[in-house]
Formats: structure tokens, sequence, C-alpha cells
């Protein structure tokens, strides 16, 4: 039998790692749940130049336009949720293929297949890259940019279109200050790398700087024509106003906040990273292989660095560079850092394994007693025996230890490590999926609340629903099919109403209650549901 070349391998681990968890369940609290809120609102409101979202424009446009677009055309098939969400998917798959590309550029073919495992192996990236999130947006542009950079050293025009597609798409995916960071580094290239110091790469730079600059302004100039106000308010609250520069909350500050988040968030691509910076410091510091991903992660965090409000995700953006570097390295990765990374990697993937065993143990039999009453504590309670959980959790049990048992008959080499912890990080995902989508769906999603509002108020014109936060009321309108109404003055019958932090709520005379309840385990937050009766 013919085996099969080790390039469709590693398609099929990367397209494991990353469908399962796009589709098949509802928008879950948090990222995933609040970039939904924000895409209905936008939908609702019908504008996609500038939507202003939830009364304010969070999402980034170029994420909303991508989501917009790919809901519509896959709304046939898929629920409008799970539609939304592939955008994330095909964002981090566009970006898994330019990281690879840019590496057999910049390394020659044997590196490409190490940066790929390097960027799926960031612990960071995992769940993001399974919702509703537009910072995948930034991930994408960023990896684009890069690329353009790497195709500029043999096609400068052509790569420096790409580089510069890659700088707009950066600016509208919401990372300004990157962008700008980034376009000024480009400019000063022939100044800082003797190596680019040829016109034709001189001219590269410019027609990259051009073609971003033109794209952003033919954005920013429709806007700006269109709603005025809406761009400046957005200038001032939403892109200044995060930044050191402007109005944000000086007490956050912290320069040294995504130093800190890359040590979870980007491990273990940072410590590879770091070893082919020590190795590759002999090339000189003039080496296209060291500082052209060098040169972008050090000013992408610098960049990052002068937010006011940092977040944790918004460490996504230096990701694509340190995946780079990482699969430089690997190849002169020291025996002993290599064994020692591939136990830990062994162990901690077992050790994940066995707890989520011990944990569907408590879910399907009560057993450890104490755990599973903790679980029902948390909202989920269990209701028997789930064949098909146990089943597809066995198999891919039985999967991860027979691909163990294969990989020990195989000879050493330097992706070896890597590609063990890549291959853990698939599998413990794919087995938390496997015993627990339905549960968890239950426990983070809004789909129950909207099903009991529209059981109690079936049939209703419209519910009134002053006061509702504008996420809750995007969610539960959707799971519910109910038109749930802000504070617009109309008269409805039916009435819903939110408590927060226990605090006491009274609708009023005439308001007869007809049902109460809240998210599944979330003590915090309440809803009541009155009709009004004469």
């Amino acid at each position: 039998m013919k085996r099969l070349p080790a390039d469709y391998w590693f398609v099929g681990l990367c397209l494991a790692w990353l469908l399962p968890g796009l589709v098949g369940h509802a928008p879950w609290k948090g990222p995933d749940a609040e970039t939904f809120a924000q895409l209905l609102a936008a939908r609702e409101q019908g504008d996609w130049l500038f939507p202003s979202g939830l009364g304010a424009p969070h999402l980034p446009p170029l994420y909303l336009w991508l989501t917009h677009a790919l809901s519509v055309l896959l709304s046939p098939v898929l629920a409008l949720h799970d539609a939304a969400r592939l955008t994330s998917g095909a964002l981090v798959g566009v970006s898994i293929g330019l990281v690879a590309l840019t590496a057999r550029t910049l390394y020659g073919n044997k590196a490409a297949w190490p940066a790929v495992l390097a960027l799926i192996g960031c612990m960071g990236l995992l769940v993001p890259a399974h919702e509703n999130n537009p910072y995948t947006a930034q991930l994408a542009a960023i990896s684009l940019f890069v690329y353009g950079l790497a195709r500029m050293l043999s096609q400068p025009l052509r790569g420096g279109g790409l580089a510069g597609v890659g700088l707009a798409a950066l600016f509208l995916s919401g990372a300004w200050l990157s962008a700008l960071g980034l376009a000024l580094a480009l400019l000063l290239l022939p100044v800082l790398v003797p190596s680019w110091r040829t016109s034709a790469r001189v001219g590269g730079s410019w027609f990259a700087l051009t073609a971003a600059f033109a794209l952003c302004g033919v954005w920013l100039m429709s806007v700006h024509t269109h709603y005025p106000e809406r761009l400046a308010n957005w200038w001032q609250y939403a892109a200044l106003g995060q930044s050191v520069f402007g109005m944000g909350e000086k007490s956050r500050y912290n320069p040294l906040y995504f130093l800190e988040a890359l040590a979870w968030f980007a491990w273990p691509a940072w410590l590879l990273a770091g070893w082919a910076v020590y190795r590759l410091r002999r090339e000189g510091w003039d080496s296209v292989r060291l500082w052209l991903p060098l040169g972008v992660f050090a000013v992408a965090f610098v960049a990052l660095s002068l937010h006011a409000g940092p977040e944790q995700l918004q460490t996504i953006i230096l990701l694509p560079a340190l995946a780079l570097l990482a699969g430089a390295g690997l190849g002169e990765l020291k025996r002993g850092a290599a064994n020692a990374l591939l136990w830990f990697s062994l162990m901690a993937f077992s050790f994940f394994a066995l707890v989520f065993w011990v944990y569907w143990a408590a879910f399907d039999l009560g057993w450890p007693e104490q755990l599973a009453r903790r679980l029902a504590k948390l909202g989920m309670e269990s209701r028997g025996l789930r064949p098909p959980a146990l089943t597809l959790g066995l198999l891919l049990t039985l999967a991860w230890i027979a691909w163990l048992g294969w990989l020990k008959r195989q000879p050493r080499s330097p992706q070896r490590p890597v590609l063990v912890w890549s291959v853990g990080v698939t599998f413990v995902w794919g087995l938390l999926l496997a015993l627990f989508m339905r549960p968890l769906d239950a426990r983070l999603s809004h789909v129950q609340v909207g099903k009991e509002i529209r059981a109690h108020a079936e049939g209703a014109n419209c519910v009134a629903a002053p006061g509702l936060d504008a996420l809750y009321l995007q969610l539960l309108a959707y799971h519910s099919g109910l038109e749930l109404r802000a504070d617009d003055g109309l008269p409805c019958d039916w009435l819903l109403l939110a408590q927060k932090d226990r605090k006491p709520v009274n609708a009023g005379a005439g308001w007869v209650k007809r049902w109460e309840g809240g998210l599944p385990g979330e003590k915090n937050v309440r809803f009541w549901l009155y009709r009004h009766e004469d």
C-alpha cells in the first residue's frame, strides 16, 4: 500500500485541530456571544459601512463585513451563529497557510510545517479560533503582511502589494496602532537594514505603503462623508481613547502586560522562538531570517504595549512572528530540551485526558458523588449515560494511545516535540467536545432561557424589555424568536425584566408574573417575565 505524503498528514492534523467546535452549538458566554450579539445588532441596523453595533462601534469593519458575507452565503445550510463562527475558522485557516508559505520562503521547505505546528500549538489560539472572535482578523492580516515582506525579497512589487493589503486589513480589523507602527518600520527599513537598500525593494516598500493608505483612505473618506460624528466618536473613544495617547484609563496601563500574557498565550512557541533568536544571531542582525519576524514581533509588541486597557486576546497578533522563529529554531534544538518538551507534552495531555474522563464519570455516572454535586451546582446536572459521547470519547482516546505507539517506532526528528504538543492539543480539544459539547452548550449559551421565554409568551406581538442589557436583548430575541423591544415608548402586553447582583425587581401595578428563570448555574442574573392584565 502506497504511503501518503507527509503533507497530507499535516493538513489532516490542521483540519482536525480547526474544524471541531466551529459548528453545532449556540454562542457561548464570553467573546463568542458578545461578538455574535454585535453582528445581530449590525444586521438589525442594516448599515454595513460603519455600523454602530450595540451603541458603539465595537466590532472592526473588516471582521463584520466578512462575517456578514459568510453568514449570508451559508445561511441556507447552517444556522446563523454557526455560519458566522466559520469566519473565525476561515481566517485562522488562512493564517496557517500564510505562515507555512512565509516559513518556506524564508527558511526552506523543512521549516514550513514546524512553523505551522508551533502556531496551532499556541495555547491562547485554541479557543479564539473556534468562536466568533474579531481578533482572528488581526491574525490573518498580520500573517499576510509578513508574507508580503518575505515575497518582497524576490518579487518586490508583488510582495509590496500583499504587504500593503495586509497593512490595510490590519487597520480595518481594529489594530490601527500596530498598522501605523509597521508602516513606519517599513518606511525606515532602508535606513535600518543595509540589504534593503536596493531600488527594487525600496520601490516595493513605497508601493506597499501607497496601497495601504489608499485602501484605508477610501474607507475613512466614505465614513467621513456619511457619518462624520460616528467617525469622530470612534477615533476619540474606540481608537485614540484606548491608547496611552488618548483618554484611556491610565490606571490600567501596564507596559509589561503582554510580556506576562505571552508566558501562557504563546506557549510553547515563545520558548522555541527564543532559542531561534539565540542561534540565528550568528548570522548577524542584518540577516533577513532573523530581523524580519523578530522586527515584526518587536514593532507589534511595542504597539500593543501602548494600549491603556489591554486584553489578553490582543496577544494573538504576535503569534505568526513567534511561530516563524519557532519553526526556524526547531531544527537546531538541543536533544535534552527536545526530550523535555516531548515528555512534558505526553504527561500534560495524558493528565488532561484523565481529568476529562473523571468529569465524564461524575456527569454521566454520578461518581465521584462530590464532583457530581459540584457540577450540578454549576448547572450541569447529570441525566444518565450518553452512549454517543462515550463511544466518541473512547475512539479518540484509543486513537491517541495508538498514535503514541506508532510515534515510538519512528526515527527521531527535530519536529517531534512540537508535533507531539500539537497533536496533544488537538486530542484534548476533541475529547472535551466529544464528552461535553451538549452539557457545555446548555451551560454556557442563552438557548434555554430563550426557549422558556418563548414557551410562556408564545403568540406575543412584542415583549418590552426596558433597561435590559443590549447583549441579553439581542441574544434572547434571537433564541426566542420574539420581538424584544428596549425602552422605545411603544406599548407591549408582555414585560421582561432582569435582576443583576440580586437587586429587587418591581414591575408595577397591573403586571402578573408568568415566569422566572436564569442561565444554568448563574446566580447573579435572573429574568422575570410579566403579562399585563387589566
